[in-house]
């Protein structure tokens, strides 16, 4: 690439350099916004808070077959206290796995009263189904050892406001 100034060639070669990093700086953080945030509706959806056994959680909604199969795939990481809670139009035998998903996992599944019936961790890129053991309408999914840390069991109640779909 060749410009012409009057400050001849080393105003060339800088103003080159200059050109080629921003272009490369470019090219690396479209790289890595494709690969992190592969569901950009995802991405901006805005967070909802919900209340599990006392504990404000802010959770990203899944409540369309598409959101559903996408989950958490291809995220990197979960914020504290972050979530994604998985609505269904009404309760049913739910099943997940983890294709695709690099962060480990727990998962609770929630009756539609908002009782929580089980809890399982999930493993990174597994596809071993994780069946719930009754009729579900939610299934909550957070960093692996939530609920443990934050001691929240089975019978625990969870406080889902209405939330638009």
């Amino acid at each position: 690439m060749l410009f012409i100034t009057p400050m001849g060639k080393k105003w060339n070669y800088i103003s080159t350099r200059i050109i080629m990093t921003c272009g490369l700086i470019g090219i690396l953080y479209y790289c890595h916004t494709a690969e992190t945030y592969s569901d950009e509706s995802q991405r901006d959806k805005p967070l909802q808070i919900i209340d599990v056994a006392g504990i404000k959680l802010r959770v990203e909604i899944a409540s369309t077959p598409e959101e559903h199969a996408r989950g958490l795939m291809y995220r990197d990481t979960l914020g504290n206290n972050r979530g994604m809670l998985f609505i269904f139009p009404e309760e049913k035998i739910l099943s997940f796995w983890m294709k695709n998903t690099r962060i480990p996992l727990s998962i609770a599944f929630i009756k539609g009263n908002g009782h929580i019936i089980q809890i399982d961790s999930m493993s990174p890129y597994s596809l071993e189904p994780h069946i719930s053991q009754g009729q579900v309408k939610y299934a909550l999914e957070m960093q692996e050892g939530w609920f443990k840390t934050h001691n929240v069991k089975i019978g625990d109640s969870v406080h889902i406001p209405h939330i638009p779909e």
